[in-house]
């Protein structure tokens, strides 16, 4: 059963029907009170919540009912409805323990998506995981281009694959050169989606001049130097994956164009007013501590919940040492074969050295 909690009829008897559509099992009701006397009593699969019950629009009876709710149902998916304009109010409530957010009006493929994707993770929480193996991770996955089996790496691959079947956009912080881009691949490589395009973009090489042009394209005269129409990287990346690498680097004036577009999963062509609809899976990347850059301004707090559903942190090799040997040899073995060499073996003592080093 999904609970849904506003105080407006027209929106409760849309949402039953779009629910009721879909093949949930909705139970609507108006306000705060009625919704405790249900959470009180029953588990909802998901809660469907607005922010504001009466004339007031500071969202603090919302924030209070979801608090009240988390106590009776701690591990029921909240996701909250506002306004455009209000929301500061859904990040609020996304500290609070809310799951996700959406903006009146709500797009009904976004919103359902949203839905499924909260439930597939919160009954995969309720699963026991066993730590996944190194062999069973071959034999169901696809991880061939990830080298290691150390307990940490192993860790960061059970996360993957319980993850990749959702839709749910993952955030993967780590130093550089910790493999983010292999991790964002493998999660499009073992999710539905894996036949569908996977497209990387370096948002720290892009300047706020070449944002629009690079994300969303042009049409020709859009200006000075547009000759002819570019296709968008969101346009290539439909049906698909989209790799925003090193996140944490892009300008403020930036992030609130992504989140438009993340938001909604519509956007507009430079020099075309026409909305397009785009249905993408979004992983992003940085080597920055993203938590840090919000307190200090430089880093949207509300872009910073729409990214990281899920975090995958990448342990670095000083941390994973036992993985050594396996890159190495790995390494050894791909250059013997480019060069045309025979086989290179590592003695025991070369294989410690390399583990001691800093």
């Amino acid at each position: 059963m999904i609970l849904i909690i506003d105080d407006d009829a027209a929106v409760r008897s849309s949402l039953t029907f779009l629910l009721k559509r879909a093949g949930f099992e909705p139970e609507a009701v108006p306000g705060p009170e009625e919704a405790l006397a249900v959470v009180r009593c029953t588990m909802p699969q998901l809660i469907l919540m607005d922010m504001n019950f009466t004339l007031t629009t500071t969202g603090e009876e919302g924030i209070q009912l979801l608090k009240q709710v988390k106590i009776f149902q701690p591990d029921v998916p909240v996701i909250l409805m506002t306004a455009w304009g209000s929301i500061s109010l859904a990040v609020q409530g996304m500290q609070a323990g809310a799951f996700d957010f959406v903006t009146k009006p709500w797009n009904n493929l976004v919103l359902l998506k949203s839905i499924r994707t909260a439930i597939e993770l919160s009954e995969q929480k309720k699963e026991l995981e066993t730590p996944l193996n190194r062999l069973d991770a071959d034999n169901k996955f696809h991880f061939d281009k990830i080298i290691g089996q150390s307990a940490p790496l192993m860790d960061v691959l059970g996360t993957v694959s319980r993850i990749a079947p959702t839709n749910a956009s993952v955030l993967i912080t780590g130093e550089s050169g910790t493999g983010k881009e292999l991790i964002a691949e493998a999660i499009h490589t073992n999710s539905p989606r894996a036949k569908e395009p996977f497209v990387k973009v370096n948002l720290g090489g892009l300047s706020q001049s070449l944002f629009e042009s690079e994300m969303f394209g042009h049409k020709k005269g859009a200006f000075t130097d547009a000759y002819i129409d570019r296709t968008g990287r969101f346009e290539m990346a439909n049906k698909g994956t989209i790799f925003l690498d090193e996140i944490g680097d892009l300008e403020l004036s930036c992030q609130v164009k992504l989140l438009r577009v993340l938001q909604d999963q519509t956007f507009e062509v430079l020099g075309d007013s026409r909305p397009r609809k785009v249905d993408i899976r979004v992983v992003s990347a940085t080597n920055c501590n993203l938590r840090e850059m919000v307190a200090e301004r430089t880093f949207r707090e509300d872009l910073f919940y729409r990214i990281n559903l899920i975090t995958v942190h990448l342990p670095a090799l000083r941390e994973r040492k036992d993985d050594i040997p396996l890159l190495a040899r790995y390494f050894a073995d791909k250059q013997s074969e480019v060069n045309g060499l025979p086989t290179v073996r590592f003695s025991s003592e070369a294989l410690a050295f390399l583990q001691k080093l800093p």
